[in-house]
């Protein structure tokens, strides 16, 4: 009895996948082989890489060696053969020099966050960033578009901000504030996967700067929660179920006495979207008893609605502008 359909395309899957990819056969009037690392041969038309790369252009060009030897082989016969034995990843190098070949390949391959931080480094190492940028861009925004874990999610911010790409930057530090834990104690972690690489410049600033941005969240809610709303709720002449407010706060925002639950240096903006929801709930659903018949209440319960608004549209993730230059941007000053 054959496999089961689903079972079947399953197995397929993974065994294609397991298929080492072929990387000699996208050009195969390549004038060059470049053998990536001893055990991957990428075969390229030379003019192509010149022309995508000035580090190849003149690597490839009259006055280094490998152009003059390009230059004296036979390559109608023989591509011509170019070590690179130090490359970040095989791998991504291959796909890379595809992709530049035929730009429509770009959607054969879903790298991970990590092979997208790979091919950065390699992108910069050889200055093939404007190149590259229409099929970055798609394996970017493609990967964001999932649900990714807190070390990926840092991998992706510093190659957003490596890249220079703002609307991806913001995205994903928008899910980094929404972890928990210690920024600090994780910028340690990454810092271990992208040693001597560039992407490794910045990554303690961008934990000071998510750490300030969680900070400056947490005292927003906790004005808005206990200044704000209560005094907008004790200037309502008409006191009726509002009142119930002080007494909801507490349900909402302890912990079986382990204190405020969107408060601390490791807790998750996550937190705070959910005490923000709850509370327009609670007013949805108990902030006046007399519905839309008192004047004095519909006010109250608009203007206590528009404070938690402005609060919730306020957790944003960081602007790209202002972390490169320490400063606010115009947008963003006070």
């Amino acid at each position: 009895m054959s496999a089961p359909r689903a079972k079947r395309q399953k197995h397929d899957k993974e065994k294609e996948y397991r298929i080492p990819p072929d990387f000699q056969s996208f050009a195969p009037d390549g004038d060059v082989v470049f053998v990536v690392n001893n055990d991957t041969r990428v075969r390229v038309r030379s003019a192509v890489m010149k022309g995508a790369s000035p580090v190849f252009d003149t690597m490839l060009g009259p006055n280094f060696m490998e152009g003059q030897a390009l230059a004296a082989a036979n390559t109608k016969n023989d591509p011509f053969e170019i070590p690179l034995p130090e490359e970040e990843s095989s791998l991504c190098f291959g796909w890379i020099c595809r992709f530049l070949h035929c730009q429509s390949a770009t959607v054969l391959w879903n790298p991970t966050c990590a092979e997208i931080a790979k091919v950065w480094t390699i992108l910069d190492k050889y200055d093939m960033k404007h190149s590259m940028q229409l099929s970055f861009i798609f394996w970017l925004n493609n990967v964001l578009s999932k649900t990714c874990d807190s070390k990926d999610l840092w991998l992706m911010a510093l190659v957003c901000l490596q890249s220079k790409d703002s609307t991806s930057f913001k995205t994903v530090t928008r899910k980094l504030l929404c972890t928990e834990g210690s920024f600090l104690t994780s910028a340690s972690e990454t810092e271990k996967l992208v040693k001597n690489s560039v992407l490794g410049q910045d990554v303690y600033k961008l934990a000071a700067k998510l750490q300030e941005e969680r900070a400056d969240v947490q005292s927003k809610v906790t004005g808005l929660v206990y200044s704000e709303l209560p005094y907008i709720i004790g200037c309502n002449i008409c006191r009726t179920g509002t009142m119930a407010y002080f007494d909801y706060v507490i349900e909402l925002t302890h912990e079986s006495g382990y204190g405020i639950c969107f408060l601390g240096p490791g807790v998750s903006l996550g937190r705070i979207d959910e005490v923000l929801s709850d509370l327009g709930n609670w007013l949805s659903l108990h902030g006046t008893l007399h519905g839309g018949s008192c004047g004095n209440c519909v006010a109250v319960h608009d203007d206590l609605r528009q404070e938690i608004s402005n609060v919730a549209n306020m957790i944003n993730g960081l602007c790209l502008r202002c972390f490169r230059t320490d400063n606010a941007c115009p947008e963003h000053k006070k």
